[in-house]
């Protein structure tokens, strides 16, 4: 189609340290009735507690709270469309 492919983004040490604190936090998630509930400043506490911020606390909590509402919306709409199909 004669587009050219984009060069890959340079790899990010702080990007890497923010999904995987994102990925530990999230292995204390809470479910209600099978629907995951959010993470919470006291998830992040307890992470903080065991290991150093790969950079500014604001950031940090701010990409670990926008990760979990991408994996929340996701979650809610696999929800919703396996509702309507046993409907």
């Amino acid at each position: 189609m004669g587009l050219k492919i984009p060069s890959p983004p340079k790899y990010s040490y702080t990007a890497n340290s923010i999904l995987s604190a994102y990925n530990t936090i999230a292995r204390s998630r809470r479910y209600e009735q099978g629907t995951p509930l959010a993470l919470g400043a006291k998830d992040i506490k307890s992470y903080l507690e065991l290991y150093e911020l790969p950079c500014e606390l604001h950031i940090f909590t701010e990409c670990v709270f926008a990760l979990d509402n991408k994996h929340l919306d996701k979650a809610h709409k696999l929800l919703s469309r396996r509702a309507k199909k046993s409907t």
